[in-house]
């Protein structure tokens, strides 16, 4: 595992996740690892291997159900797991009110995935997006803003809430591309996007003013950006991601 990976790996840990209305404390399952999106010029990706359903549902049932916290399934793309709709009912079952799926976001556009996964009862959203070489790439070739559309238009169909919050994994080849990035997601219908850049590869004044337009841009247009791995300015100091040393 690369330093980079290791460094998302960290933030994606974190206890805490921003719906786009206030910070809820987070209950984090494994449900594998790997496979999530990076930039294929970097090389770091590496192979989803997924956890055997009983395991998970027995740590779920062992974990405390609470009202106030949401329950997120992770650390790999959720919708290749084949017994997902089984884990997603022992977590209803088991009390848990708010549950979450991390996912590179092309899948939510694929079949029923979307309307499926609302009326099983996941309402937060975590996705996870590769900006930069090819842009916005996902999984199998699939547009992860058209999986985001149709999450948001599926919610909008059967008239419940949703909280999306994006993960911008960032490097040199892609930092550049960030203010646009966020303009595309805003539009798309995320909540909040959070940048996390490769320590020393983002660096330099033009990677910075791309991660302070990025910032900008999200304010603009009512989408809260905050930022790890890089250092910003005094200006853009509310941007920095709570808990994270830039």
């Amino acid at each position: 595992m690369t330093l980079f990976v290791r460094h998302v790996a960290a933030i994606l840990d974190s206890a805490f996740l921003e719906t786009g209305e206030a910070v809820q404390e987070v209950v984090r399952i494994e449900i594998g690892s790997g496979g999530l999106p990076s930039c294929v010029r970097c090389g770091t990706s590496d192979t989803a291997v997924y956890r055997a359903a009983a395991e998970v549902i027995a740590e779920l049932l062992a974990a405390d159900a609470r009202d106030d916290a949401v329950l997120m399934l992770r650390g790999v793309e959720a919708f290749g797991h084949p017994a997902l709709p089984e884990i997603i009912g022992a977590a209803v079952s088991a009390g848990w009110r708010r549950v979450g799926l991390q996912t590179a976001g092309g899948l939510l556009g694929v079949g029923g995935n979307a309307p499926g996964v609302l009326h099983a009862g996941v309402r937060h959203f975590e996705i996870v997006m590769a900006p930069g070489v090819p842009p916005m790439s996902g999984t199998g070739g699939l547009e992860p803003l058209d999986g985001l559309r149709m999450l948001v238009s599926a919610a909008s169909t059967a008239r419940v809430r949703i909280a999306v919050s994006v993960i911008l994994p960032t490097c040199r080849h892609s930092v550049e591309a960030l203010p646009a990035v966020v303009a595309d997601l805003a539009a798309a219908g995320a909540g909040s996007v959070r940048i996390v850049a490769e320590p020393g590869a983002c660096t330099g004044s033009r990677a910075l003013a791309a991660v302070i337009a990025a910032c900008d841009t999200g304010v603009v247009n009512a989408v809260w950006v905050d930022v790890s791995g890089i250092e910003l300015p005094a200006g853009h100091a509310m941007h920095r991601a709570p808990g994270v040393l830039s």
